[in-house]
């Protein structure tokens, strides 16, 4: 009966060793490294990203080219760029963006 445990144990290990090597082979993101948001690992996401995110140059507004294509969740947006832009000035503001996003339900540009 020990035996048969013993071989048991012993076939367990020499099955595992490799998978345990393969884990600890893996690349693994360094201590100071930041975790990517999730703006940065998915651009289809289908959540809108913040205006901040998209505010890049730090101007204060949004010109439709400032809107990503690749967005699913804005999608909407640059297509009708016009009607969230409340002041007619070529630019959304903060409360126009943030008012455009808020409006559309989650996953609206998505198809």
């Amino acid at each position: 009966m020990q035996l048969r445990h013993v071989l048991a144990a012993g076939a367990i290990t020499l099955l595992a060793g490799p998978a345990l090597a393969l884990q600890a082979a893996q690349p693994q993101p360094h201590p100071n490294q930041a975790p990517m948001s999730a703006s940065t690992t998915s651009s289809t996401s289908g959540e809108a990203p913040s205006f901040d995110d998209l505010d890049k140059n730090h101007k204060g507004s949004l010109g439709r080219s400032d809107i990503p294509k690749d967005v699913d969740a804005l999608k909407q947006l640059r297509a009708h760029f016009g009607e969230a832009d409340a002041d007619h000035n070529g630019r959304l503001s903060p409360a126009e963006y943030n008012t455009y996003v808020a409006a559309k339900p989650p996953g609206a540009g998505q198809h």
